[in-house]
């Protein structure tokens, strides 16, 4: 691997060194400015990021990063987490209950107990969600997503192994009193109204309001009542005061309200294995055969995922000569009900009610130098955050006697969690000269997680111990530093080389929701070499990025029973130690003025090195030796093809066009059981086509996103053996046609 990168680095250089001609010719970078891109008066777009915690040009940017304009995910019809994986390298997002997963590199999954950690860090403008829920409420007014590969705790508040997803809002701007108001109306009855409006306030406040309802019937059929993954209406507002002078102080107050109302979602099975009470057994081997159509299912009972958000905080910003100092403080409150028809099937066996409280709050302060030409720019900050979480859960059994149909006593759990972290870190940055410079980041987290479960209900059998008792406290604590360092090189003014080891940590914890053994923490060497090159005066662009990961005690989470065989649990275990390592390209080219082709290209090979685990559904057996298997999640060949042509036709501009994107098979569990494990590659195309007029404004689009019709399963779920150890999937969205059409004013 240190050949491999050691000729990764070599390669890079030479390319970049073949170019430097061509780049002295270029103008040099345009002034960067609050926008998502900065057009250049010839050539390739600039985008603006805030990755290094203050505003830079994505190809100054000496990071794996991924950042999609707000206008670009309009026109591409992408309203959701799940469709940014197939713009984003080694990004993958799964469905389970209430959530979404998301992975980067291998990298992400965790459980749905209170007091789990993300190895992807999902923020809204800055701000932590620990359990993200219904990502599709922010994915409108919004200036950009940027998506980061790798540990970030020496910049990022909150501790991240697998790396961050920020989606950040457009926010008001002074003096300019603007609006615009929108429509849409596709596939499965999809309708949505939105607008936003940006108002003065003075010379120096302005205001910034944006709402967005939607609602569209579910994508998978129930033959026997509502259609699953379909909203009966969602609405979401987001509200902005900014006031201050941007050259000394300013200040930002911040709030969103989302009700997400979900028609449920369902648990498909892959195959059915009938167990738990002997009713409950006489009852299930009624069931009829399951449906194999991944878009059909048969469920009686009504099902309903609902996610209520409101997030405050405030934000303020202040120079003091060559010093910026930035604080936030916020407040998060989430709660979240979701019902499933736990058998999967029209017999009326089993029902699962899920409800979740998450109250968060935390606060970030940074200072940081101010550009002044000198060699140092440094950060330093501390960062607070603190959680609750209570989730109660209940489960509904019924059983056939020779007496007919009998209600057998409910499951019911307390679950409440508490997760708390205090860190500090600092990074310093010095140009030894103009074109080279050398970072060094240091990073010391402390975590601290309690809880307490309470079994009120067990199906009328004995009750499992409570947490905490005299064998699991359910109390633990952890620090940890952290460091990183880097160099950067200017090979000329349009090209960067940077390369850097890095570190990174994720707390460990108990299983909270089962027997209470506890988990190491996770730790990661990351290495890492890079290329951003443009050339032939901005008109192509090739980035290249080659990483190397050494993972030890990497968390991971299986759903399974307990030693009493009956009882429902969640339990996180270590895998000794993992290996992840491959390579990232993308390129750009400006073919014509009009035309523009991108591609890209990843590969990664991710698997154990060690690890001894049982799997669920292999029953009680002995354990299994895991080694040499592959990460989950994890797809070793990711190909993306582009075409965009624009051009001005008549009184306006016509904006075409096209997205493939190609992955090779991966696994959904570490066991990589084929049968049940194993998703086929898959290609998925996306196609916009829109005309903006010059007056009055009015942009009208319209769009297909997964052309090919393709669904794939992105998630497996193992029923509790209460009815029975089975795995169950969700299923990825069918080809969806879209219009929309948005006024600007």
């Amino acid at each position: 691997m240190t050949r491999f990168l050691a000729s990764c680095g070599l390669a890079a250089m030479a390319f970049a060194l073949s170019q430097g001609t061509a780049h002295a010719q270029s103008a040099g970078q345009p002034n960067v400015d609050e926008d998502e891109t900065v057009k250049a008066a010839s050539g390739l777009d600039i985008i603006v990021v805030t990755a290094n915690k203050k505003e830079s040009t994505l190809q100054d940017t000496p990071l794996a990063i991924s950042a999609i304009g707000g206008n670009a995910l309009e026109e591409r019809g992408i309203d959701d987490v799940s469709n940014l994986q197939s713009y984003v390298p080694n990004l993958r997002v799964g469905q389970e209950q209430d959530g979404f997963k998301l992975t980067l590199r291998g990298i992400g999954i965790q459980g749905t107990s209170s007091i789990t950690d993300n190895g992807v860090a999902f923020y809204q403008d800055n701000f932590y969600l620990s359990r993200p829920a219904g990502g599709s409420a922010v994915f409108y007014d919004i200036n950009r997503v940027e998506v980061l590969r790798g540990p970030q705790g020496t910049l990022y508040g909150r501790n991240a192994t697998g790396g961050v997803v920020n989606v950040i809002a457009n926010e008001p701007e002074y003096l300019d009193l603007t609006g615009e108001v929108g429509a849409s109306y596709g596939s499965r009855n999809l309708f949505e109204a939105r607008g936003w409006l940006n108002v003065p306030i003075g010379d120096a406040a302005a205001a910034r309001v944006s709402a967005v309802y939607s609602q569209e019937d579910g994508y998978v059929e129930n033959l026997s009542g509502e259609d699953l993954y379909g909203s009966d209406g969602d609405i979401t507002v987001r509200g902005q005061v900014k006031f201050g002078d941007p050259e000394n102080v300013e200040i930002l107050l911040y709030g969103l309200w989302s009700e997400l109302n979900g028609t449920g979602t369902g648990n498909q099975f892959l195959t059915r294995n009938i167990g738990g009470p002997p009713p409950t057994q006489a009852l299930l081997a009624t069931v009829p055969p399951d449906i194999t159509d991944p878009l059909v299912t048969d469920i009686d009972a009504a099902t309903f995922n609902d996610t209520d958000t409101r997030l405050v905080f405030g934000r303020v910003r202040k120079e003091f000569g060559a010093v910026e100092a930035f604080l936030q403080v916020g407040h998060l409150w989430q709660e979240t009900y979701l019902q499933q028809d736990f058998d999967g099937s029209p017999v009326d066996v089993s029902i699962f009610n899920k409800d979740q409280e998450n109250e968060a709050f935390s606060a970030e302060f940074r200072l940081a130098s101010v550009d002044d030409g000198g060699p140092f720019s440094w950060i330093v900050g501390a960062y607070y955050f603190d959680e609750e979480t209570y989730i109660f859960r209940r489960v509904r059994l019924n059983g056939l006697t020779p007496g007919g149909v009998i209600n057998l006593p409910d499951f019911l759990l307390d679950e409440f969690g508490n997760s708390s972290t205090i860190a500090g870190f600092a990074s310093v940055t010095y140009a030894i000269v103009p074109e080279f410079r050398v970072t060094g980041g240091i990073r010391y987290t402390e975590d601290s997680k309690d809880g307490q479960k309470i079994t009120r209900g067990n199906f009328g059998a004995p009750f499992p111990p409570d947490l905490p008792n005299p064998n699991a406290p359910a109390d633990v604590e952890f620090d940890k530093v952290t460091w990183k360092v880097g160099v950067e090189y200017d090979v000329n003014p349009d090209t960067l080389l940077y390369a850097s080891v890095s570190t990174g940590y994720k707390a460990g914890g108990f299983n909270l929701t089962s027997d209470g053994r506890p988990y190491e923490p996770e730790d990661i060497t990351a290495y890492e070499i890079g290329l951003k090159s443009d050339f032939w005066d901005r008109r192509a662009r090739v980035n290249v990025d080659a990483f190397y990961y050494d993972y030890t005690n990497l968390q991971l989470t299986t759903l399974g029973v307990a030693s009493d065989g009956v009882t429902p649990g969640q339990f996180t275990t270590n895998a000794a130690a993992s290996t992840i390592w491959g390579i990232e390209f993308d390129t750009q080219w400006e073919v014509t003025p009009e035309l523009l082709f991108s591609a890209g290209y990843a590969y990664i090979d991710a698997t154990f090195d060690e690890y001894i685990n049982r799997d669920p559904l292999a029953g009680p057996g002995p354990t299994m030796d895991l080694a040499g298997n592959r990460l989950p999640f994890v797809s070793e060949h990711t190909v993306n093809l582009g075409l965009q042509y624009e051009t001005y036709i008549g009184s306006g501009t016509l904006t075409a066009s096209i997205n493939t994107a190609f992955h090779s098979d991966f696994f959904l569990r570490e066991f990589n059981n084929r049968p049940i494990d194993r998703v086929p590659g898959n290609t998925k195309t996306d196609i916009s086509i829109s005309y903006l007029f010059d007056d009055p404004g009015l942009r009208l689009t319209a769009y297909v996103t997964n052309l090919e019709d393709n669904v794939e399963r992105n998630n497996i779920y193992l029923t509790p053996g209460f009815i029975g150890v089975s795995p169950t999937t969700a299923y990825t969205k069918p080809r969806t046609f879209g219009v929309r059409a948005d006024f600007e004013f």
